[in-house]
């Protein structure tokens, strides 16, 4: 198969400029407006306004004296109302494109067939209902974002709103793009659930006479940096500040997009291997710099695992805190031409993989070499939290290992311990006979000290001088 060009497409980016949500607002009143000035022409009627004339001043009609009289609304207590409320607002699943049109072809079969999820009408009964319902709509309900510009007009959302959302969902489709009629498939080895290939959807684009690369397109990473983008500080106007009559920005860093964020899945849609060329350098600078050091756990499905997705697996790495967990998970759905499609997930096919990302960087004076950038630069990043409750009891527990809870599968809220290397990264079961290769090797077959700890236990960490030794293994 051959490999897709990174681009971001000129059609799509213009679409989108013309479709931003203010502009596309505008056009909805204007039209609104020349229809009502359309019907009021129709009747006979100006569209003009007219002086009031001093009689229709005096007979005011006032609200008490046009209120019908009739039997008062049984009460309910307040404490039952928002319950009910909250009860309403709350979806079973989670929210696609909140604030966004969605496009069907973003959604999965089982996301079609539901009907309205929330009582949104609420929020239109009275400022008391607004209030509380809104909390309510932000605060309970998990998201789907399945488009940077739907992650953007996130920003139209209330800091006071946005700031609670702990976890959130990335849904990146990857498009793709060609100037002539060829087909271009998945192969079948993409998942165990697909029986044949399955052709792409690729839009057509005219050959134009100019320098811009030509042939088989991608809108694949470049999409990644978009969404990763979006999660930057959004304008503020409030925070612009006037100074004698002149703009002055008030210099406190802005909150970002979702300030308390902690889990990010990000799902990867028709990433086939070796259709992708290497991620751009931008992403390096989002997840690495900008965003670096802020989550807790970082979810990614559907990544290939050829070398740019190995490559992207390791920048995506920059985004956890010491001792964050990073979970790579086969492809769950599948773009179709008409929607996503599911995948079903075998235990053993299936099984996901799991890394703690620079654990031994806690451990003191023990900066060790990891594949992830070391984050560096003056400010002191706290690390991951542990997880509550008490692990089980271990022989290999030390200084060398960690425990943290994964999934037991990946859409359950259920979670079991695991052991974990700190130095790789890696599940202790994995690694074990590794690490543990150097602990009698010396020539009276004394067990190794600890250099950290300066104790003996399985797998200590040697000293310097052996760690090459180590690595040569």
């Amino acid at each position: 198969m051959s490999t897709a060009w990174e681009c971001r497409d000129q059609t799509d980016q213009a679409e989108i400029y013309y479709n931003q949500p203010l502009r596309t607002k505008v056009r909805r009143l204007e039209d609104e407006n020349l229809n009502l000035k359309r019907l009021l022409r129709e009747n006979g009627i100006s569209w003009q306004g007219r002086p009031k004339s001093a009689h229709m001043c005096n007979g005011r009609v006032t609200r008490s004296s046009s209120r019908i009289k009739c039997r008062p609304l049984p009460h309910i207590p307040v404490e039952i109302q928002l319950r009910i409320l909250s009860f309403a607002l709350t979806s079973p699943h989670p929210i696609v494109d909140p604030l966004c049109k969605v496009k069907p072809e973003h959604l999965l079969v089982r996301e079609k067939a539901k009907s309205n999820q929330i009582a949104i009408h609420f929020l239109a009964t009275c400022k008391a209902y607004h209030a509380e319902g809104t909390k309510f709509l932000w605060t309970n309900n998990s998201f789907v974002f399945t488009s940077p510009e739907a992650l953007r007009n996130f920003a139209e959302v209330p800091l006071h709103y946005r700031q609670n959302i702990q976890d959130v969902n990335f849904r990146i489709i990857a498009k793709f793009y060609d100037d002539e009629e060829r087909i271009h498939k998945i192969s079948r080895r993409h998942h165990p659930d697909l029986k044949k290939a399955i052709p792409l959807t690729v839009h057509k684009r005219p050959k134009e006479n100019t320098l811009a690369r030509r042939g088989f397109r991608a809108y694949g990473w470049y999409q990644l940096a978009d969404f990763l983008a979006a999660l930057l500080p959004p304008f503020d106007p409030s925070r612009v500040l006037l100074n004698n009559g002149a703009s002055v920005k008030d210099l406190t860093p802005l909150p970002k997009l979702l300030p308390a964020l902690e889990k990010l899945r990000i799902d990867f849609v028709n990433f086939g291997e070796n259709m992708f060329s290497n991620p751009p350098a931008q992403l390096h600078e989002l997840a690495s710099h900008q965003l670096g050091c802020t989550l807790n756990e970082v979810i990614l499905t559907g990544l290939p695992s050829d070398e740019s997705g190995l490559r992207v697996s390791g920048e995506l790495a920059g985004l956890l805190k010491d001792e964050g967990l990073l979970i790579d998970h086969a492809p769950t759905m599948i773009a179709l031409k008409n929607g996503i499609r599911s995948l079903a997930c075998d235990s053993v096919e299936c099984n996901y993989s799991s890394k703690v990302i620079r654990a031994m960087r806690t451990i003191a004076g023990h900066h060790h070499h990891d594949d992830v950038h070391a984050h560096f630069f003056g400010v002191d990043f706290p690390p991951a939290p542990k997880d509550e409750g008490e692990p089980p009891y271990c022989m290999y527990h030390s200084c060398r290992t960690i425990w943290k809870k994964v999934p037991v599968r990946l859409d359950s809220d259920e979670r079991r311990w695991e052991l974990f290397d700190r130095m790789s990264g890696l599940p202790w079961n994995d690694v074990e006979e590794d690490a543990t290769m150097l602990d009698f090797i010396g020539e009276d077959d004394e067990a190794l000290v600890c250099d950290n700890c300066g104790k003996v236990h399985p797998g200590a960490i040697p000293p310097m001088e052996l760690l090459d030794l180590y690595d040569d293994f």
